[in-house]
């Protein structure tokens, strides 16, 4: 099976756009002169090979999304995915999360935030290396705007309480309902029943349940 059935590859490869340096010690990013447009910004913590970034700037052109990834391998493979399709609303970042939410994001820039299957750290000793702590959320509070969604998914179900007790404690946050729960996303057509995350996809087949998580920035 293809990685995606549909747009036809374009001619017109972006991988030169799509891969992002970062210079050091620069500073927040400068989000309209990045994409060239004031368009609204979503970011993906952790894009892996990235089939949710290319599956998601496909179906909404009006947005741009902006993605960081730690593995080297699985960000070389995300931006050689959107290159071939000739994507221009995609900008992916080799850098640690955490640091990139403090380091290169300014106040109020991004309308959504998404976070699909992070590593859950299982053993107690490494709790403290889990992405959903107070001082990320902190983060995430700073640089979303008033109204944007943060929406998460893992099959880890200590993982699940322990965001959902972090993000019901913080208070940043609120509960966006059932309506925003994910995959529902106008535009993926069939691709919600396939996944649009590669772990999605083989926890699938695997038959693992999913906890998915829909908050509102206050």
């Amino acid at each position: 099976m293809s990685f995606l059935s549909d747009p036809p590859l374009s001619p017109v490869r972006t991988d030169h756009q799509i891969r992002l340096a970062l210079a050091p010690e620069a500073g927040p990013l400068d989000l309209p002169a990045l994409f060239g447009n004031d368009r609204p910004v979503e970011l993906e913590i952790g894009t892996g090979k990235g089939r949710f970034v290319v599956l998601a700037a496909t179906a909404y052109p009006e947005v741009n999304f902006l993605g960081v990834e730690y593995a080297k391998r699985y960000l070389e493979q995300a931006v050689e995915r959107a290159g071939k399709r000739g994507l221009t609303n995609v900008r992916l970042a080799h850098a640690e999360a955490a640091a990139f939410l403090r380091e290169r994001l300014a106040d109020g820039s991004l309308d959504a935030v998404h976070l699909y299957f992070p590593d859950p750290w299982p053993k107690k000793r490494h709790h403290k290396r889990r992405f959903v702590q107070p001082a990320n959320l902190d983060q995430l509070v700073r640089v979303m705007k008033p109204g944007a969604l943060f929406r998460a998914v893992t099959d880890h179900p200590g993982y699940a309480a322990w965001i959902a007790d972090r993000l019901a404690r913080h208070g940043g946050f609120a509960d966006a309902g059932e309506e925003q729960v994910l995959w529902n996303l106008p535009g993926m057509g069939d691709h919600t029943a396939l996944g649009v995350t590669n772990f999605e996809i083989k926890y699938r087949r695997e038959g693992r349940p999913f906890h998915r998580f829909a908050w509102v920035r206050r």
